[in-house]
């Protein structure tokens, strides 16, 4: 089509890159019209920059799966370094997963408009679940980032009391990338889970926006520090009751497990169970976080630690705790600071806490220490219920809670409730450091006085940086100055019964010191030291009053004399000077002298008289009875007797005449078992009848005879089956029952090789299958074990372990457990492990029982010993929080934790350039109602899985 001009050739069809169009190139001195594609033009135009995803295939209608032309770019763009990934203002639909590993990339967006669904701007619509939408992994993945765009995803069910969301998987994973990734100006609108982030340090979060229903962050293994700054979780979605509910009821805005260091400010939640939760994993828990300022708006608890160990600190944060669009009433159980762990540590700038169902500030455990500065609650104590505003529990023997105020908190509308409850050992106090007496600690108008510490038990005060006044817990006071230059003590008493009272008077009126105390009478006592006196105010010499008297009043008042004058004695008797008196000076004494004559004689004697037998009335008498014996067989002298003086002696000596015979023989009898009716040898007696023996101690382990009372007397080592109660049935071959007491007949060691080793009411029915002690077991899977406890159950697991302490209602329903799997694979296909190391049946998986659920931890390794490709000893570890329940048939078994089934690589260490494509996941084996672990290994080569899952169970 020559000589035509360009706005005269026919329009174009959408170009292609195979499209050829004119370019006009030097040849030498010449210039030479050439052809070139499209696509040739465009990669030299955009050499070196960032890639669009319309170039690889997005369409971006909200209708097709872009995912696979994201992943194209993303690709292409690891070829070439990495760059940055621009999506138009449109909608994306995202059905597939999408990795980001090997390169770093950058998702840019064109903006959004706020709103519940798509409009201006960039908008990625997930609807559909079962795989996570973005996924960046590996150390290549670091300085990746998403930025100026919005996820919508899709929520089908009816918006009433029974609504829930639909069980998407996080929106953006960061996994193993060991350093940051950047989120920032990223809208979630109806997103169940927004972002995940697990051992990839520096993870930065910037005006994050949206409504999220389950969780709006996640972080773990974070060990350098993460950030979060301006986040806004509002009603942007809806504003229905029954949603915001639900997320009031099981959705947590940020939560923190592994956190070394986390920034957190500018926050603000609405409707939420937790704004802020500190959990743990088997990393740890978080440590050293930091939130700024934050805003907790209709959320059941503001901040939520339950992993011990936990600290950090707070600047500012309010927390109102309504339930939604309800009036006024506060979340049951609603608490704005809920510490449920031990040995945290906490430090709280400004704190006001409004609208709480009993305690603003709640703390369990032990060995907890708060401190806040100002704290403010209001609307407490809602249900009247005498809540306080603090609650610190009573720790026991542990350590004691503790929480400090640097300000008198200020409550309102508390309906009378108190500051902190009583009857805890906790401490709840205004602290203050010791100080001395020139600085107290605690100061008051200047810094010379106030309140110090002086010593150990002990409390002073001081005024003008002078002691003039210390306590001590031995209840010594001490007055004027410090002990020892003291002016007053008041000493504690032995006893506590008596106490001396000081009473003040009014005006014109006297003061009292008075005895007081539980005695009646009780002396007050008033002594000098040594040989000092004690002194007072002489009363004047006519008093006659109950004044004290001094002796210079006594000398005042004289003696009295016989005229009734006053003055000195004069003399005595009418003598003076040294006077010595005699009888005849004290009146009356002849008299009294004559009625005390001595005596004057003794059986008519006087003098020195000696008594003999006559003076003594009837001693004769007396001595005649007491004379001795006269004779003995009416001999006198030193008597010998013989038989003769015996009466009945030869009698008696006649029946004890000496044996004639012995078994017919005479002479030197030596006897045989043949001479002696009914005896049998002693090296192999043969007895008859019912022989008898001594009953030996229960406690006797030796060759004695053990009678039949002895053995009844020992049931755990008797164990006689007779399929009763009583001895039960047969045990199993080989197998051993120690137990001593049963219920019914099949409570016994009835397996082979099974073991019970004591306890009562045990069962182990299956081959060396273990019940070590307790009440009520059962182990009825081979290999399976019960180490104690009461009423656990293997439920037909084998191998695995049960251990409880009572039940609900049926054995098993409240329990722990341990399950040990394994499977080798040889290829990639994916394989489910097993207890047994077989294919997968039903009698070999961790199946659940109907309507029951389990929460568990899940340590996997793998390690590679044998095969063509790879290196022998390669290895890897994977580790799991899960939750999973099952309804009342096999098909009602879902894996609500972790959310996505979709494999993922080795995630607690390992060589991950050898085993990047070993992958794990967790997914509901609905066919047997079970929880399957699924792996995956690579071709060529041998990999042994060992898998170990703890349980805690709980069924009905």
């Amino acid at each position: 089509m020559p000589d035509v001009r360009i706005s005269e050739l026919p329009a174009a069809n959408a170009p292609a890159d195979t499209d050829l169009a004119p370019l006009v190139q030097s040849s030498g001195s010449f210039l030479e019209t050439r052809r070139a594609t499209l696509a040739q033009l465009r990669g030299a135009v955009l050499a070196d920059r960032g890639a669009h995803v319309r170039d690889y295939g997005a369409v971006g209608d909200g209708v097709t799966d872009d995912a696979p032309a994201i992943q194209a770019a993303i690709n292409d763009l690891k070829t070439k370094g990495g760059g940055t990934l621009s999506f138009g203002p449109h909608v994306y639909r995202i059905a597939s997963a999408i990795s980001i590993y090997g390169a770093t990339i950058r998702l840019q967006g064109a903006g959004f408009t706020e709103g519940p669904g798509p409009g201006q701007g960039t908008w990625l619509r997930i609807d559909s679940t079962g795989f996570t939408p973005f996924t960046f992994t590996g150390d290549m993945a670091r300085g990746s980032a998403v930025r100026d765009l919005a996820v919508v995803q899709q929520h089908n069910a009816a918006q009433d009391a029974s609504w829930a969301p639909t069980g998407y998987d996080y929106v953006f994973r960061v996994e193993d990338c060991y350093g940051g990734v950047d989120f920032d100006n990223v809208f979630l609108c109806a997103v169940n889970r927004g972002i995940y982030a697990r051992n990839s340090g520096r993870v930065d979060i910037r005006r994050l926006r949206g409504q999220v229903f389950t969780t709006g962050v996640e972080i773990d293994q974070c060990y350098d520090i993460p950030r979060i700054h301006s986040l806004h979780f509002w009603t942007f979605w809806t504003s229905d009751d029954d949603v915001v509910r639900w997320q009031q009821a099981n959705g947590d805005a940020m939560v923190f497990r592994r956190c070394d260091g986390v920034f957190i400010d500018q926050a603000f939640a609405l409707g939420y169970r937790s704004m802020f939760r500190f959990a743990s994993s088997t990393a740890g828990m978080t440590t050293k976080f930091y939130i700024g300022q934050a805003y907790v708006d209709f959320c059941q608890y503001g901040v939520w630690i339950e992993a011990g160990g936990t600290d950090g600190q707070i600047a500012s944060l309010t927390h109102q705790g309504e339930i939604f669009n309800a009036g006024g009433p506060p979340l049951a159980g609603g608490i704005g600071l809920y510490v449920n762990a031990s040995n945290t540590r906490l430090h709280v700038g400004n704190l006001r806490i409004d609208a709480v169902e009993d305690n603003a500030v709640r703390v369990n455990g032990s060995g907890n220490r708060l401190d806040i500065f100002s704290l403010r609650c209001v609307r407490y104590n809602y249900r009247n219920n005498g809540a306080t505003a603090i609650y610190l529990a009573d720790s026991g023997g542990n350590a004691a809670n503790q929480l400090y105020l640097g300000a008198p908190p200020l409550l309102e509308r508390g309906n009378g409730g108190g500051l902190v409850n009583a009857g805890t050992n906790a401490l709840c106090a205004a602290g203050a450091p010791a100080g001395r007496a020139a600085r107290p600690g605690l100061a008051l108008g200047s810094a010379d006085t106030g309140l110090f510490q002086p010593a150990a038990g002990a409390l002073a005060v001081a005024a003008g940086g002078a002691e003039v006044l210390r306590v001590t817990s031995a209840g010594t006071l001490t007055f004027g100055d410090a002990p020892g230059a003291h002016a007053l003590e008041v000493a504690m008493p032995v006893s506590g019964a008596n106490h001396l009272t000081v009473t003040g008077g009014a005006t014109g009126g006297q003061v009292a010191l008075q005895a007081q105390g539980i005695d009646a009478n009780i002396d007050l006592g008033l002594a000098g030291k040594g040989s000092g006196l004690l002194r007072t105010v002489t009363p004047p010499t006519a008093d006659a009053s109950t004044a004290v008297a001094t002796t210079a009043w006594v000398r005042a008042q004289g003696y009295a004399t016989s005229g009734g004058g006053a003055g000195a004695v004069t003399s005595v008797a009418g003598r003076t000077g040294a006077v010595t008196l005699t009888t005849a000076d004290i009146g009356g004494f002849a008299a009294a002298a004559a009625g005390a004559a001595p005596v004057a004689s003794v059986a008519g004697r006087t003098g020195a008289v000696t008594l003999t037998t006559v003076d003594i009335g009837g001693f004769a008498a007396a001595a005649a009875g007491a004379a001795p014996v006269a004779s003995v067989a009416g001999r006198t002298g030193a008597i010998t007797l013989t038989s003769a003086d015996i009466g009945g002696f030869a009698a008696a000596a006649a029946g004890a005449a000496p044996v004639a015979s012995v078994a017919g023989r005479t002479g030197a009898v030596a006897l045989a078992v043949a001479d002696i009716a009914g005896a049998a040898p002693l090296a192999s007696p043969a007895l008859t009848g019912t022989p008898t023996a001594p009953t030996q101690a229960a406690t006797n382990s030796s060759t004695a005879l053990a009678t039949t009372a002895f053995v009844w007397a020992r049931p755990a080592q008797r164990q006689p089956a007779d399929a009763t109660a009583g001895g039960g049935n047969a045990r199993g071959s080989n197998a051993t029952d120690w137990q001593g007491s049963r219920d019914q007949a099949t409570q016994v060691a009835s397996g082979a090789l099974a073991t019970i080793g004591g306890g009562g009411g045990n069962t182990a029915s299956a081959a060396a299958a273990t019940v070590a002690g307790g009440s009520g077991n059962t182990a009825g899977s081979a290999n399976a074990w019960v180490p104690g406890g009461q009423q656990a159950d293997t439920r037909g697991h084998p191998g695995r372990g049960a251990w409880a302490n009572g039940c609900f209602s049926t054995p098993g329903d409240a329990q722990a457990g341990e399950f040990v799997l394994r499977r080798q694979t040889t290829d990639a296909a994916a394989t489910v492990l097993t207890l047994d190391g077989l294919a997968p049946g039903a009698g070999n998986l961790l199946s659940l029982p109907g309507n029951a659920a389990f929460a568990a931890k899940l340590l996997l390794v793998a390690r590679q010993v044998g095969g063509t490709a790879g290196t022998v000893g390669d290895c890897a570890s994977w580790g799991r929080d899960i939750l999973v329940r099952r309804g009342a048939s096999a098909s009602a078994t879902v894996v609500l934790a972790p959310g996505s089934a979709t494999p993922v690589a080795p995630s607690n260490g390992g060589d991950s350039a050898a085993n990047s494509a070993w992958k794990m996941a967790i997914v509901a084996d609905t066919s047997n109602g079970a929880l399957a672990i699924t792996v995956q290994g690579e071709a060529n080569k041998t990999i042994n899985w060992v898998a170990r899952i703890l349980s805690v169970e709980v069924v009905g």
